[in-house]
């Protein structure tokens, strides 16, 4: 870099930060900063603290002076798109404002084109639904039941909370309770949360199930679940947690894992946060520590295996509101669009060859989330909840 260009850039990165810059200066740097990010280049002093912190601040700075007085902030994600083969590549920052979005890449900043697919009603994200099935088989629809007690199960009152969470209280009469089980499920588009009798604290995502009693009777507490729970389990030497999920079985005492189980996933994956798991299914036993992940295959026949340094993050994303798509093919970003957005995805010819990387918030409209998709150049067609991508 000529003496004079890191003058120049020096003089716009103090811009950015003190907030004096113009949308012409601010265009100019950030499509210096991003053509060079991945080269070996002279940064100036004022790059100097890391690449990683220098575009978070041109992120901050981005979010800034594009907002508008009295409107929501806009949302900002990095996302990076990779084609396997090696042929093609791209890095962009995404500005979603509202209804539109931007992309900021290693070319001129421009507007997004409009979708290629034929105007329809949008789709939206996933929210708070979910079912309760009582232990006589009666049902009750959570996100339209009102706050408060709903009924008494077992010895125990059923109560929607005010945040939507539901929780069991028990009975304080010291008389001994039927021990029966219910239900909570979520559908395709739903999430929900649950407090256990015992105060066990349960996240499900979205198409998941988990029956439990509805008071902790005996020497140990067992729930089943389908689909991707999370737990934070509260501690009791006395009564060991089991969780099971086909023929797998995990055992803890008080502990933080995540198990993802869904049916057309190739593994059941446990993964643990924090404290210590058993693993156990036919005969084989696992113990893993925080930080590891046991997988099973979903098609039987071979050993648990374990996976150390596992982001841990990435894993219980959805939890905290985010995809996180790294190191994921194109299937498995499908598969998990699919769950929250209650959508069909079909492949006419071969699957497309992607590695996808980075984060998005979950509260996107799927509109927005195929404007991401025309970044990548993968090609699709929305019909209804039908998306159909081809090669």
């Amino acid at each position: 870099m000529s003496p004079e260009n890191s003058v120049r850039y020096e003089l716009l990165a103090e811009k950015w930060l003190n907030g004096t810059i113009t949308p012409e200066e601010a265009q100019e740097y950030a499509n210096w900063y991003l053509a060079n990010q991945e080269k070996t280049v002279d940064i100036p002093a004022a790059f100097a603290a890391s690449r990683e912190e220098q575009h978070d601040r041109i992120l901050e700075r981005l979010h800034k002076s594009m907002g508008e007085p009295g409107k929501t902030a806009p949302l900002i994600h990095r996302v990076h798109f990779m084609r396997r083969s090696g042929w093609w590549a791209a890095a962009a920052i995404i500005l979603l404002l509202g209804a539109g979005a931007y992309f900021w890449s290693n070319k001129p900043a421009q507007p997004v084109a409009v979708a290629k697919t034929p105007v329809q009603k949008d789709i939206l994200p996933g929210s708070n639904k979910a079912v309760l099935t009582l232990a006589g088989g009666q049902t009750i629809l959570l996100d339209s039941a009102a706050n408060g007690t709903l009924t008494t199960q077992g010895g125990a009152q059923v109560i929607k909370q005010d945040d939507g969470q539901l929780a069991y209280t028990n009975d304080k009469t010291g008389k001994e309770a039927p021990l029966i089980y219910n239900t909570l499920s979520t559908p395709r588009g739903g999430q929900y949360r649950l407090t256990l009798p015992d105060g066990t604290d349960v996240w499900l995502n979205a198409a998941s199930s988990i029956t439990y009693p509805t008071t902790f009777t005996g020497r140990d507490r067992s729930v089943s679940i389908t689909g991707e729970v999370y737990f934070e389990v509260a501690k009791d030497k006395s009564k060991p947690f089991h969780v099971k999920v086909n023929d797998m079985s995990v055992t803890v005492l008080g502990t933080h894992f995540n198990i993802n189980a869904y049916d057309n996933e190739k593994n059941v994956k446990t993964t643990l946060l924090e404290g210590s798991v058993e693993v156990s299914r036919e005969g084989d036993a696992k113990t893993i520590q925080p930080g590891q992940q046991a997988q099973v295959s979903a098609a039987g026949g071979s050993p648990i295996r374990v996976v150390s340094d596992v982001n841990t993050g990435q894993v219980v994303a959805w939890k905290n509101g985010y995809f996180d798509f790294r190191d994921a093919d194109l299937p498995a970003v499908m598969r998990q669009l699919e769950r929250w957005y209650n959508i069909q995805v079909t492949y006419k010819g071969e699957v497309p060859d992607y590695a996808f990387r980075g984060k998005l918030q979950r509260n996107l409209n799927l509109s927005q989330m195929l404007r991401i998709l025309d970044e990548t150049e993968v090609k699709y067609k929305l019909e209804g909840r039908t998306l159909t991508v081809r090669p």
